[in-house]
Order: C-alpha cells, then sequence, then structure tokens
C-alpha cells in the first residue's frame, strides 16, 4: 500500500486533488482554472519532483494570497484582477505553461547520460527556476506595488511619474517584492538542494557527489531572474501589449473600460495581450536561468548596469 503511494502518478492526484480543493475553496481560480492548474500541478510533480513542485506551488499559493490582498481597495482603484480575483486557465497556462515544458525537459535530459553529464539537468533547472520566479516577481510585485506610497515610473522613462495599474509602471514596493519573491525561491531551492539533493535534477553528479557550486548559483540565480524578469514584463508591456487610455483619470491599460467608461485604444498590437506578455516574460526568465545555471552572472549584472544607466538619462 504504502509503495503504491509513493509512486509519482499516485502521489501526484492525491497532492493535486488536495491542493485544487483548497485553491478553488479560497476562489483563488475558476472551474476552468483548477483544471489547468491540476495539469500544470501534476505534470511538474510526476516529472519535476517534489523540489520543482513546492517552487511552483509557491507562486500559485502567493499569488492567490496576494490577489486577495485589499481586494477592495483595488477595485476602487480600477486594477484589481478580474472576476472577483480568480483565476481562469488563460492565467494559469500564461503562468505555467513555460514551467511545465522545462521540468518536463529536465525529465527528459535526465534519462540521456550525455546531456546529464554536461550538466543539462540542472542547467534546465536553472531556466525552471527563472521563469517560475519572473511569474512570481511579476504578479507579486502588479498585486502589491499598486499600494506604492511614491507614484509608480514608467520603465521606458524612469523620469516619468504615471498612475497606478499602467501597463509598464514599475514602483519602489515592487520592485522590492519582486527581489523577495525571487530570494524566498532561492532559499526553498537551497533547503531542498542541501537536505534532499537528489531531488535537484543534475546536482548530485555521477560520483554521488554534490556539486555545491551549482548549490551556491540557487539564491543570486533565483534573486536576478525575479528581478529582471519582472522588469522585462514591464518593458514588453510597454512596448507592445495592447494598451488603452482612460480618459477619466489617464491610466493607460489593458482593460477596454476603467473608471467604469469604455477607455480609448492608444497603441500596442491589438492580439499582443497580458497573457503573450506573461508568456514571454517567463520565456525569457527561463532563458536568463539557464545563463545563470551555467555562471555567467558577469555578462548578466554588465547588462543590468547598462539598462538601468541607458533608462535613466533618456
Amino acid at each position: 500500500m504504502f509503495e503504491m503511494l509513493t509512486q509519482p502518478a499516485v502521489s501526484g492526484l492525491l497532492v493535486m486533488s488536495l491542493i485544487g480543493a483548497i485553491a478553488y475553496k479560497a476562489h483563488f481560480v475558476d472551474i476552468s482554472g483548477l483544471v489547468a492548474a491540476f495539469v500544470v500541478g501534476f505534470t511538474i510533480w510526476y516529472t519535476g519532483g517534489p523540489a520543482s513542485f513546492v517552487i511552483i506551488l509557491f507562486f500559485f499559493m502567493s499569488a492567490g494570497l496576494a490577489t486577495k490582498y485589499k481586494y477592495k481597495a483595488k477595485v476602487k482603484k480600477n486594477v484589481a484582477q478580474e472576476g472577483k480575483g480568480k483565476r481562469s486557465w488563460v492565467n494559469v497556462f500564461g503562468s505555467g505553461i513555460i514551467p511545465m515544458m522545462f521540468s518536463m525537459a529536465m525529465y527528459v535530459a535526465a534519462m540521456v547520460p550525455e546531456l546529464t553529464a554536461a550538466g543539462w539537468p540542472f542547467f534546465l533547472f536553472g531556466g525552471y527556476v527563472g521563469s517560475v520566479a519572473t511569474t512570481s516577481a511579476d504578479t507579486l510585485a502588479s498585486e502589491v506595488g499598486v499600494f506604492s506610497k511614491s507614484k509608480p515610473r514608467l520603465i521606458t522613462n524612469l523620469r516619468r511619474k504615471v498612475p497606478s495599474g499602467t501597463i509598464g509602471a514599475v514602483s519602489l514596493l515592487g520592485e522590492g517584492v519582486a527581489i523577495a519573491a525571487g530570494l524566498i525561491i532561492g532559499v526553498v531551492a537551497v533547503i531542498f538542494a542541501i537536505f534532499t539533493p537528489t531531488l535537484i535534477p543534475g546536482l548530485v553528479s555521477s560520483e554521488s557527489v554534490i556539486v555545491w557550486d551549482y548549490v551556491l548559483f540557487l539564491v543570486p540565480l533565483s534573486i536576478l531572474t525575479a528581478f529582471i524578469g519582472c522588469n522585462i514584463d514591464s518593458l514588453l508591456g510597454a512596448v507592445l501589449q495592447n494598451r488603452f487610455v482612460c480618459e477619466i483619470c489617464g491610466a493607460i491599460t489593458d482593460k477596454e473600460f476603467h473608471c467604469d467608461y469604455e477607455t480609448k485604444y492608444v497603441g500596442g498590437f491589438k492580439r499582443f495581450t497580458n497573457m503573450h506578455v506573461n508568456l514571454g516574460s517567463s520565456g525569457l526568465g527561463a532563458t536568463l536561468g539557464i545563463v545563470l545555471g551555467a555562471g555567467l552572472f558577469v555578462w548578466i549584472l554588465g547588462g543590468l548596469f547598462f539598462w538601468i544607466a541607458a533608462s535613466s538619462s533618456n
């Protein structure tokens, strides 16, 4: 009986049934979002294992709590998630499809000796962490950052102050929350690496030796991908996403109605929605995770410094 319960398929079904029931009861998702979350969660549990699952679980639960945080105040600000804060399948797949693909890739890479010897399971795990850190940072920064006491600024011109809810807006509170999200995910990964290293793909060499250099990468990898990926999301939104202007409060938003009035289309690609932005930023966050997992921190830090300098002097 115990052996049957420890089978990934059986344990995955049990875990996702429990978590799905809690999430639906807490109104984190609607029916379509529940089905999508079950697919993403079960796949990650089966292919990535408990460590990868706990990381995506942090995103899922923290996003739900952050969305409910001061929801009535967000409604008054016209920045609340639609559907009374319930996420649909579009939201779930927009945030979870990239991590799910990387989890599947880790599973396949671990079965190919040549890829395992080259370190690809861990590099792909870095991509997985990067994608989850990006989506976590972006969601939490958006949901909590709207309460920043200082007015947010447009990411394409950091000297320009804009109303809360503006597409491409960033705030100090939001940036701090993004870094905190990356730190938590990194710490979770390190805890698994120290106490159950075999659950982190590629962390234990073929000689059954822990590659401690990889462990040292996990926290900075998670923090950097969270911060950079979150800002890439804002940048993609400001440049490519469909944008509408509220003629009442002046906010640039992706909503066709704002302040109870119809908004006016002003730019971006009409079919490039927030879901596409999430997919793009999650994919780029995953790419950064692979690069950082390979230890190429200097290039990323140099690029980050150049972007801040160029944007500040714009």
